[in-house]
């Protein structure tokens, strides 16, 4: 029986904010052009980063870091195109 430490259940954490996000556009309850998908996105993003660290899978973690960056442009982009 596999025995959950907290950074296991930190993953666990980031990948419902994920499909939480996911589920939030896809429902049209989450607007994906907003500000808020992409920080949700980067923090489960993060969590699931800090969990791999500690159970490295070099697939999981590649997806993740890509996660990552795709939120940070986004969010980027929408602060850009905010600018007076």
């Amino acid at each position: 029986m596999l025995e959950f430490t907290p950074v296991d259940y930190l993953g666990i954490l980031g990948s419902f904010l994920i499909a939480g996000a996911y589920f939030g556009v896809s429902s049209g309850r989450l607007d994906g052009e907003k500000p808020l998908f992409n920080l949700i996105n980067l923090a489960g993003a993060a969590f699931i980063l800090v969990s791999l660290y500690y159970r490295p899978n070099p697939g999981a973690i590649l997806i993740e870091v890509l996660w990552v960056i795709i939120a940070l442009v986004a969010l980027v982009r929408y602060a850009w195109r905010r600018k007076p």
